[in-house]
């Protein structure tokens, strides 16, 4: 095979690898912040506070940037939650697992 095929092989080869970490960068803030939140709920079934303040963080983060985008009054409520549980989770409190479940039904019934 000739040198510039081999190079146009490649690069298109290199260009498919990235071209699903494009499509998933374009997913609602919503989506990624209902993981997030199951993530936090699991860590604090599992004994790990600081792990739980980790995921409802992040969760945060992407609960106000899709109320920025599109507010809904069940995302605001969930943004409530989250924050509640990260500062119950910051002082180990079990009552954290139980909030950040409440802020994971709210971002569930929240319009995508």
């Amino acid at each position: 095979m000739s040198r510039r095929l081999m190079i146009a092989l490649l690069s298109l080869g290199l260009a498919w690898s990235f071209a699903p970490r494009i499509v998933l960068a374009q997913e609602s803030h919503l989506a990624e912040a209902i993981p997030h939140t199951r993530d936090a709920v699991s860590a604090g079934r599992e004994g790990k506070p600081s792990t739980l303040v980790l995921h409802a963080t992040e969760a945060l983060h992407h609960a106000l940037a899709a109320q920025a985008e599109r507010p809904d009054p069940e995302v605001k409520e969930a943004i409530a939650r989250l924050k509640e549980a990260i500062k119950f989770g910051k002082k180990k409190r079990r009552a954290a697992t139980t909030i950040a479940y409440r802020a994971l039904q709210q971002l569930e019934r929240a319009p995508q």
